[in-house]
């Protein structure tokens, strides 16, 4: 075609330009032209692949494969985005005419199949008025929000087939991280979310983690809420709780001694074992040379349910600079570890979550970074970890 091959020549002519030669303005503008440019000619690409797959359906995705190099899936989704658009005339010439992108308008054909083509027809304007102002997430969410408006039998069916899919998997890395995969319903993630985000947000200016660490931070400090807090179902005959191993030899320090270990997770840090230590129930076990159990004793030294709650209505969050999770939240830790002499008081106790309380034992922060004006005297010996 004539105009095909003028467009060649133009593309050809736009490549020879020294994009080290523009000016800044120049150069932020020939990236946004042509990325708008390039977003009218896939509109205009995605129409006649929609009209090839009208007139030969059977083996449209396959050869649409051979001829681009694209993956037979992602084939396969352009051609079922074309047929999609070729129901939706209003959106797909709003791509070509670069009012929405080709994403935009992918995310909007969610409604075919799912409401009336008629009402489809109808909303076309409304639709591409919408997605202008909307991420392509947001345009998905919109399209859930329209089809559970007009179509509540959709939205049921919908969720009936989420919950047949639902799972949950995890595994132990040779890496010591644990990875898996989840699908939940949308319906039955709701409290998910509600709980997760308000405890994800970004904790003060020196808050340097990252949206997603925060809230993996964030399900880390559920569950440990979970086990602490929770009227779980027992498990061996006793309540819930969270054991670790410590042995004599790595409680002295002495180098080469096995490290601490939890009973799902094996191997720990040590600076994640002692803020463990510092608000759990202790229990002192001897063994012989032949592994036989000599005595069982509970450590006396034990913050009480009194002291928690003391400290809690002192502290009212952790009390490191910037952070705001409430107790329920938060480990009672020993400002003098007990390890070297720090008695069970109130004095020598403050609020840290999980995340600062690990973080003082590997001595990234210390007092001055703590909220404790109740502090009477100067900590001996000072700002140990």
């Amino acid at each position: 075609m004539e105009l095909l091959d003028r467009l060649d020549a133009l593309v050809g002519e736009l490549a020879l330009v020294q994009l080290d030669a523009l000016e800044d303005g120049s150069l932020r503008a020939m990236a946004v032209g042509v990325e708008r440019l390039a977003g009218q000619l896939r509109g205009i690409a995605s129409q006649a692949l929609g009209q090839i797959e009208r007139r030969v359906p059977d083996g449209c995705a396959w050869w649409w494969r051979d001829e681009t190099g694209l993956s037979g899936e992602a084939a396969g989704y352009a051609v079922r985005r074309s047929r999609d658009l070729r129901s939706m005339p209003v959106v797909s010439d709003a791509v070509v005419t670069g009012e929405i992108s080709l994403e935009k308008a992918a995310a909007l054909t969610g409604l075919v199949g799912r409401l009336d083509p008629q009402l489809i027809e109808s909303f076309e304007p409304e639709l591409v008025a919408g997605a202008k102002d909307r991420t392509v997430s947001g345009i998905h969410s919109w399209v859930r929000f329209l089809i559970a408006q007009n179509s509540e039998q959709d939205l049921v069916d919908e969720q009936a087939a989420a919950e047949a899919i639902r799972m949950l998997q995890y595994r132990l890395g040779p890496d010591g991280v644990v990875r898996g995969r989840f699908a939940i319903p949308a319906g039955a993630f709701e409290p998910v979310a509600a709980v997760i985000e308000p405890l994800a947000r970004k904790q003060g200016e020196h808050d340097t983690r990252t949206a997603a660490q925060r809230r993996a931070d964030a399900l880390v400090d559920v569950f440990e809420a979970a086990a602490r807090w929770m009227d779980l179902p027992q498990a061996g005959g006793q309540p819930v709780h969270v054991s670790y191993v410590l042995g004599a030899e790595w409680a002295a320090g002495q180098e080469g001694a096995p490290p601490a270990a939890g009973a799902w997770m094996g191997p720990m840090t040590r600076a994640r074992a002692e803020a463990a230590l510092c608000d759990a129930r202790l229990h002192r076990v001897l063994l012989d040379e032949n592994g036989q159990v000599r005595s069982l004793e509970a450590v006396n030294d034990q913050i009480t349910r009194a002291q928690r709650r003391a400290v809690a209505a002192r502290d009212q969050s952790c009390v490191a600079h910037g952070c705001n999770r409430p107790p329920a939240f938060c480990d009672v830790h020993h400002l003098i570890s007990r390890e070297d002499g720090g008695p069970t008081v109130l004095d020598n106790l403050a609020l840290l979550c999980r995340r600062h309380h690990v973080m003082w034992h590997e001595g990234r922060i210390l007092l001055p970074h703590l909220r404790v004006p109740w502090l009477r005297k100067p900590l001996d010996p000072p700002m140990v970890a």
